[in-house]
């Protein structure tokens, strides 16, 4: 799933969560995605940065969710699971094997992703995450790879829990 529509396929409450922690602990990031996003919509920052805290991220996401700000989406829920959420990160990692420092990874990630131990890296990661953050985790980390691991996919089907799915 794109990162357009993974903004949209999340609840209010996970995308303010990620975006109000941008603007608090990310600001260079937070500052880039509003001059970007910014120019493209023809408008001085400025005119973005003078509205309240609660405007910026209403307008942000109002950006975010459409297709011109695909890439962008994606870049900001990265951010907030690589920089606001290693624990999550270090979690699956551990029991699904991979070697990591912090939540990133060292080397290369696996070819093929055991299905037994993804079962049990989603499971770890549902005892300490709410499944809206876990799903939207396990989206992105699929798009790590072309296609996703279908270990991780086979997993997944049991858990239907975790399936995000944007608007129609």
């Amino acid at each position: 799933m794109k990162g357009h529509l993974l903004i949209q396929a999340i609840s209010p409450g996970l995308r303010t969560e990620i975006i109000t922690y941008l603007q608090r602990e990310q600001r260079g990031a937070y500052r880039a995605a509003i001059d970007n996003l910014a120019v493209q919509k023809k408008l001085r920052p400025v005119f973005v940065l003078k509205k309240t805290k609660e405007q910026q991220v209403a307008w942000l996401y109002d950006q975010l969710r459409i297709k011109t700000g695909d890439a962008l989406a994606e870049q900001v829920i990265q951010i907030w699971l690589l920089k606001g959420q290693p624990g999550m990160l270090a979690t699956f990692l551990d029991a699904i094997g991979v070697e990591h420092e912090k939540g990133e990874v060292k080397d290369e990630l696996p070819e093929d992703i055991d299905v037994k131990k993804a079962r049990e890296g989603i499971n770890a990661l549902l005892k300490a995450h709410p499944p809206e953050s876990v799903a939207l985790y396990l989206q992105i980390f699929q798009q790590q790879k072309q296609g996703g691991w279908p270990g991780l996919t086979e997993a997944l089907a049991s858990f239907p829990d975790l399936v995000l799915q944007a608007p129609a």
